[in-house]
């Protein structure tokens, strides 16, 4: 039992252990190098940034601050602290059109007008880990419903957004916990609305969309009050 938990701890030795394994066939050795490249750029990307590269990022994120700031009257969401994974996923659904495209959308539709400063890989790379690097912000709750109600409606989003709105990068679903009241809310009323989640591509988006589409703005709001009460970074 704890050889099988260091190895699920340590995919890389696990690898190892399984390409030179003595009943492991040898047709399947030619796969070794592939293992081996995978490994190291998997890893690589979860990474610290080194020096340097902190000095890139935080040069690459002051571009953003124009909207993703409290200081700003462009206001878009604190993205403090939320997972590289789902940086990344977001900056490449962005760099992609699958967000940021719908004229409906205004505020997606400005996100979408800034892809150009974020068009390569490495640049994606490089934000998504120092984002994950920064502290979340404390923020005033804004929204007003019934917790109770939202609870219970909550009951459905727990498979994938856990019990405590802590998020679950397997099946893609972001940490709500550290996320603004209002932003919340804004984008579960664009994904009940049709505004967000409407891409064919957009597989997640299209999910929550069609989770949601029962909902009216009340439960939406009561909704947001149930998150806000596992919030870890309320004032």
């Amino acid at each position: 039992m704890e050889l099988r938990s260091s190895l699920v701890q340590n995919p890389v030795k696990a690898f190892l252990m399984t390409c030179f394994n003595k009943n492991f066939s040898h047709r399947f050795l030619y796969l070794l190098p592939f293992g081996l490249i995978w490994l190291f750029f998997g890893c690589r990307l979860e990474q610290d940034l080194s020096p340097e590269e902190l000095v890139e990022a935080k040069a690459a994120f002051e571009s953003c601050l124009v909207c993703h700031s409290t200081q700003e009257m462009q206001r878009g969401p604190i993205i403090n602290g939320l997972p590289a994974w789902y940086n990344r996923q977001q900056l490449r659904k962005f760099l992609e059109g699958t967000r940021g495209q719908s004229l409906e959308n205004k505020s997606e539709l400005l996100m979408g007008s800034a892809r150009d400063r974020i068009s390569d890989e490495r640049t994606i790379n490089l934000l998504s880990q120092y984002i994950a690097l920064l502290p979340p912000k404390p923020y005033l709750p804004v929204v007003k419903g019934n917790a109770l109600n939202g609870s219970v409606l909550y009951q459905s989003c727990i498979p994938c957004h856990g019990a405590k709105g802590e998020g679950n990068e397997m099946l893609k679903s972001p940490p709500l916990n550290i996320q603004e009241d209002w932003y919340i809310l804004d984008q579960l009323r664009k994904f009940a609305s049709g505004k967000r989640g409407h891409h064919p591509k957009d597989i997640e988006g299209i999910q929550m969309a069609y989770t949601l589409v029962n909902l009216d703005g009340e439960s939406l709001k009561d909704l947001t009050a149930h998150i806000q009460d596992f919030s870890v970074f309320t004032q």
